[in-house]
């Protein structure tokens, strides 16, 4: 089921909560939200933020959710009243910041994280009150290479176990990295070297997390685009058998061992675990938020939100 939007709008982030509420968020400070499974969407503009590009999304409630801004200033926004008002709870407007993700894995605690603005140290932020205050992180952090960077293509290069306490991030650029807690790194078997290439988006369920990218300038390109990270017994990076057909920007655990992913070059389901990926569609796609009910979304360009069935 697909959603045709007139709005003008570039969909990157999408978040549900519970089994009817999803939000989604876009470029032209567009906001769009359903309390009905996704039978029905309003749209809301975001007031004095039409130019900003919103990729990224947390919604709490019907009423409650943050949406994150790239570029220059950083900003994190926060509502109350269902999108009709919106009040600033971050700012940033220090040279080259760019914010990439927002993750949170309850109603108090969250992280944002972007892209790096001194010393080649990313910049990693938490909250622990709702998004009131955000501590900017200064210790331990990781030295990326020159042009390594995490890509905002999905909100997804970050991961919280809430239960292990520790924070995944996936880079690109230059190099292709896990980083765990910001002071283990590890190689990624993902293209990388240019701009365009590295590890886009990561999702985890139980002992298994499934990191996807490629190069989005070439995105039909079918390998060195996803691999499956098991932790128990020891951590163990691998690659699929059969990789996702192209470029994929985000990957999603749907249940049991099946995992969707999608990209500008189409849509791929894995019933393995990631060990093997079959097309689905063609259909171009930049991110995907699951509901409470399994219900699968995606969302692309020109505002347009899809509903997936298996």
């Amino acid at each position: 089921m697909l959603t045709d939007s007139s709005i003008k709008t570039s969909i990157r982030g999408l978040s549900a909560v519970g089994k009817q509420i999803i939000w989604a968020a876009g470029s032209n400070g567009q906001v769009a939200k359903s309390t009905d499974g996704g039978l029905h969407w309003q749209w809301l503009t975001v007031n004095e933020y039409t130019t900003r590009d919103f990729r990224a999304v947390k919604a709490f409630s019907e009423k409650e959710a943050i949406i994150m801004a790239v570029g220059e200033p950083a900003l994190l926004l926060k509502t109350k009243d269902g999108g009709l008002h919106w009040h600033t709870i971050f700012f940033n407007d220090q040279k080259g910041m760019f914010l990439d993700a927002l993750f949170f894995t309850n109603q108090a605690n969250g992280w944002a994280i972007g892209d790096p603005v001194a010393a080649n140290h990313p910049f990693i932020a938490n909250t622990d009150n709702g998004g009131k205050t955000w501590p900017i992180q200064t210790n331990n952090l990781p030295v990326f290479k020159q042009g390594e960077a995490f890509f905002a293509s999905s909100n997804s290069n970050l991961f919280v176990w809430e239960k292990k306490k520790t924070i995944w991030m996936v880079t690109g650029g230059t190099v292709a990295k896990l980083y765990i807690n910001s002071q283990l790194a590890f190689p990624l078997p993902l293209l990388q070297g240019t701009a365009s290439q590295g590890a886009n988006s990561i999702d985890c369920y139980q002992r298994t997390c499934i990191i996807v990218g490629g190069d989005f300038m070439h995105d039909t390109i079918a390998n060195g685009n996803a691999a499956i990270v098991t932790t128990q017994p020891s951590l163990k990076i691998k690659i699929p058998v059969q990789a996702p057909y192209g470029y994929r920007s985000c990957v999603k655990h749907i249940q049991n061992k099946i995992w969707v992913c999608c990209g500008t070059s189409g849509v791929d389901i894995s019933y393995d675990d990631g060990l093997h990926w079959q097309p689905i569609s063609k259909a171009s796609f930049y991110t995907i938020c699951v509901t409470e009910s399994k219900k699968i979304f995606l969302a692309g360009n020109k505002g347009r939100i899809a509903q997936l069935f298996l």
